[in-house]
């Protein structure tokens, strides 16, 4: 009876958390009715401030250049007493980021993380985490974006193709026959085993370079799910981004953009395919 009891309880204190009610009206950030601070500004930029304004931070929004709109941008927490600053990422997508309102996305990712209580800024907290270690979201984000970018400069180079029959085309192809430019290959699996989209892609033995998965794979010897991602035959993971525009009538694999994006990410990064026993 007793676990019963505390189990309900525990029940009613998570509930009650989740329950806090955020909303900013007129730059007055309101948690459950009752004015905490006041925030001013608008995208990528905002100040947050103390109920007195005694004490503020800023918050910035920022993203690496040509980064997927999918992506969410990360935020750079800054004392401006201090100048000294410090990153985050939006962690709870689902309930706290919206869009359409920035600011209260901001505030609900520094309520969720103990900067932001009851009685507003939390400023033990905040300095704690500025002073702390650097989060490094800026140094990695603009380091893949570097690399993405440099794997799509190297792509383009070979002027790939795909035909309607999963044929990979490129001018770089090393064939006996000089006019013989094809790579690999490349085929569609839908529904794969977890009801989603899996694409494979071979060079020209038929060995398998590298396989793609919409949602929720699984391959065997990688720990994690994979979405949206390319595994290799040796372990490497890249992005290649889903895309349905091309075939809005019927579909034809020469029209098909994800095919294309996924070959465009193992050429770019080094897997030319051709054949092996050359």
């Amino acid at each position: 009876m007793k676990k019963n009891l505390l189990t309900l309880i525990v029940m009613l204190i998570s509930i009650s958390g989740f329950a806090q009610k955020l909303k900013i009206d007129k730059g007055e950030i309101k948690l459950d009715e009752k004015t905490i601070g006041f925030v001013e500004g608008k995208k990528p930029l905002f100040t947050i401030f103390s109920l007195d304004k005694s004490y503020s931070i800023t918050a910035e929004l920022k993203k690496a250049p040509n980064e997927d709109s999918m992506v969410l941008p990360w935020i750079e927490i800054k004392d401006e007493a201090t100048g000294k600053s410090n990153e985050l990422e939006f962690k709870n997508k689902s309930r706290k980021f919206s869009a359409f309102n920035y600011d209260r996305s901001i505030v609900y990712e520094l309520l969720d993380r103990g900067m932001v209580g009851a009685e507003g800024l939390n400023k033990e907290a905040i300095e704690s985490f500025i002073n702390g270690e650097s989060a490094g979201i800026a140094a990695k984000r603009l380091g893949v974006q570097g690399e993405i970018d440099n794997a799509g400069k190297i792509a383009d180079t070979y002027q790939l193709a795909i035909d309607d029959y999963g044929t990979i085309f490129s001018i770089k192809a090393q064939n006996k026959d000089i006019d013989d430019k094809r790579i690999g290959f490349i085929r569609v699996t839908s529904p794969s085993q977890n009801g989603d989209l899996k694409y494979e892609i071979m060079d020209l033995d038929n060995n398998l370079v590298g396989t793609w998965f919409a949602r929720g794979g699984m391959f065997s010897g990688y720990e994690k799910l994979l979405n949206q991602e390319v595994i290799t035959f040796n372990g490497k993971v890249f992005k290649a981004t889903f895309d349905n525009r091309g075939n809005p009538t019927g579909y034809k694999m020469s029209k098909d953009i994800t095919a294309m994006n996924i070959v465009r990410v193992l050429v770019g990064n080094g897997y030319t395919l051709g054949s092996q026993s050359k």
